[in-house]
Parts: C-alpha cells; sequence; structure tokens
C-alpha cells in the first residue's frame, strides 16, 4: 500500500504538468479562434511573425524583407492559393492544420479546424495571398462574398 502511494506521488507531477501543458494549448487556440471571431483587422505583430487571420480579407498589410507571415484561417474549408509573387513573398511549404478548438468536435465535416500557412519574405514589392472555398459549413455552400479571400501583402525593405 505504501509503495502504491508512493508511484501516485511522483506520478503526480508529471499529470500536473501534463494537464497544464493541454490547458496552456487549449487556452492559445481558444485565444486564437477568439481573434479570428473578433471584428478587428486582426494582423498581430507582437510574436517574429505577422499574423493574418479571415478579418484581413480585402486588406493590405505590410511587412520587411525578412519577416515571416503566418495565415491562419479559422476553417479547414479554405484551399490556399499562394503568392502571387513567390520572390517577393514565399510560401513556406504546405498548409497545416491547427489543433481543433474546445468546442468543435472531433466530427469530420465541421470545417472549425483552422488552418495555417507560412509565408516569407524575400524582396521588396507586392504580392496577394489568395484562398478560396466553396463550402461554408456542412453541405452548406457559400454566399459569393464568402467564396475568396485575398490579403495584399507590401514587401518593404529593412
Amino acid at each position: 500500500m505504501a509503495q502504491a502511494h508512493r508511484h501516485a506521488r511522483t506520478q503526480t507531477p508529471r499529470v500536473t504538468l501534463a494537464a497544464m501543458a493541454a490547458c496552456a494549448v487549449a487556452a492559445t487556440v481558444a485565444v486564437g479562434c477568439a481573434a479570428a471571431g473578433s471584428g478587428s483587422p486582426a494582423i498581430f505583430s507582437g510574436s517574429p511573425a505577422v499574423v493574418v487571420r479571415d478579418q484581413s480579407n480585402g486588406h493590405t498589410v505590410s511587412v520587411k524583407v525578412g519577416d515571416r507571415l503566418e495565415l491562419v484561417l479559422a476553417s479547414d474549408y479554405w484551399t490556399v492559393r499562394g503568392s502571387s509573387l513567390p520572390r517577393v513573398l514565399r510560401q513556406d511549404g504546405p498548409t497545416s492544420d491547427l489543433p481543433t478548438p474546445p468546442g468543435c468536435g472531433h466530427i469530420p465535416g465541421l470545417g472549425c479546424v483552422p488552418i495555417r500557412t507560412d509565408f516569407s519574405a524575400l524582396a521588396a514589392g507586392t504580392a496577394v495571398i489568395t484562398a478560396s472555398r466553396t463550402s461554408c459549413g456542412e453541405a452548406m455552400g457559400c454566399a459569393p462574398g464568402q467564396r475568396h479571400f485575398t490579403v495584399t501583402v507590401v514587401v518593404r525593405q529593412r
């Protein structure tokens, strides 16, 4: 009995750390999803990357040569087409799914899993990032104004 109790005590810090890490990830995703649902243009540059979200659709953002840009869209229904000028703004790898936000569920086809596509600003100039979708919900087509995403990226010299 004492042995089992001692074993439980040594496991508690690991379990606590794992739970804290899971909560931190959930909180980060929740904040990201809350920002994606807010009415602001949702362009943040407080980190090493400029983050562009759904609300930036139709807007222009500025970055400097050498900056990273992360495009985060709130639904995996989007297909990111990439940059219009890869020599100015290069897509760095394929689009990837972000963690499923709380309350989304794990049912395929819900479309509530956010996606992320990374870009690097290589040279001064202007490029356009585009994305498109045909579905805006399970078995629900998109209205014409919801089918396309564009953000113009002006890359300036440092």
